[in-house]
């Protein structure tokens, strides 16, 4: 159950942050919608990016082909 509520406050906080920072950006426009009205900066999309990229697959599966061939594997996976 707590669990549960965990997760339930936390997605909770994200649509609140979410929309106190959005709440005067112009999202009619394909431009707004699309790019967040060009305010989002180089961390915010370089994050979105690296963490686009890792998936179960890289937190499961990664985490076994590290443990045979190195570290080097989640390294160049990161990378790319």
């Amino acid at each position: 159950m707590i669990t549960l509520a965990t997760f339930f406050l936390f997605t909770g906080g994200v649509a609140l942050f979410t929309w106190y920072s959005l709440r005067k950006t112009n999202l009619d426009s394909s431009e707004g919608y699309f790019l967040g009205g060009r305010s989002l900066t180089g961390v915010v999309i370089a994050g979105s990016m690296l963490l686009t990229n890792i998936s179960s697959e890289h937190l499961i599966g990664m985490n076994g082909n590290s443990y045979v061939n190195g570290f080097i594997v989640i390294a160049w996976e990161i990378t790319s």
